[in-house]
């Protein structure tokens, strides 16, 4: 029986240190797997049937960019215009919201009334694209796109979401 050459001795040396490196993290990325799977349970849980939340329960959020001012995570919360509350409770308050989601029937009996929309820009980081988040004020609800392109009914005082200090 022949010896194997130096080379091919080489090969098998280097798949038996990649199944080596393999079998070590198996266990760390097994246990990740478990954890997100749990994580998304979770969220299904909190919620109920028929509600949608406007972002994802793990984005981290660095700015909030609304037509007439923006919210920034500076550690706490900052504002370029004055609130009557403080600018981490808004936009935990953005960040946290949900609502009833509208299926397609309903939001296309609604489209004809739809006036005036207002983009949510919301800022992730330099890596990542931001979330651009359409929203309507109704005589009754919001009417909020969420980050799913779906679209969800919240039924909040103005005041609520946009709690300006001078709003006359």
């Amino acid at each position: 029986m022949a010896t194997p050459s130096r080379r091919t001795f080489n090969n098998f040396l280097i798949l038996g240190i990649l199944a080596f490196i393999t079998l070590i993290n198996l266990p760390t990325y097994l246990r990740s797997q478990l954890e997100e799977s749990e994580a998304e349970q979770l969220v299904e849980q909190v919620l109920p049937d028929g509600i949608i939340a406007l972002m994802p329960s793990d984005v981290e959020v660095k700015a909030l960019r609304f037509p007439k001012f923006t919210l920034t995570n500076a550690m706490p919360w900052q504002t370029d215009r004055k609130l009557s509350i403080s600018a981490t409770e808004l936009a935990n308050r953005w960040i946290n919201l949900s609502g009833t989601e509208i299926d397609t029937d309903t939001y296309d009996k609604l489209k004809p009334g739809l006036r005036d929309p207002a983009t949510l820009v919301v800022d992730r980081g330099e890596s990542v694209e931001p979330l651009r988040l359409t929203y309507y004020q109704l005589p009754q609800f919001w009417l909020i796109q969420n980050w799913e392109n779906r679209w969800l009914a919240v039924s909040v005082d103005p005041n609520y979401l946009f709690p300006f200090a001078n709003q006359n």
